[in-house]
């Protein structure tokens, strides 16, 4: 359970730290650093991926038309 706890708290600085000027995976090392997760490596590698997917999409999505090279 708490393990689900950590997690909430990582998707909220993930979050709030895409909004602004500043690394969000230098916070998630940060954060991994002060409270880390009880999992393995390969998780925690998998865990960083997902968690920043969201990001990543919304980018892709916002700048589509301007990224998609074959426009009608």
């Amino acid at each position: 359970m708490i393990e689900i706890l950590k997690s909430i708290l990582y998707g909220i600085v993930e979050g709030i730290t895409e909004w602004l000027p500043v690394s969000s995976t230098g916070h998630m090392i940060l954060l991994e650093e002060i409270m880390p997760m009880n999992v393995s490596e390969s998780f925690w590698s998998m865990f960083l991926v997902v968690i920043q997917l969201g990001a990543i999409l919304a980018v892709v999505l916002l700048y589509w038309n301007k990224i998609f090279p074959f426009r009608k």
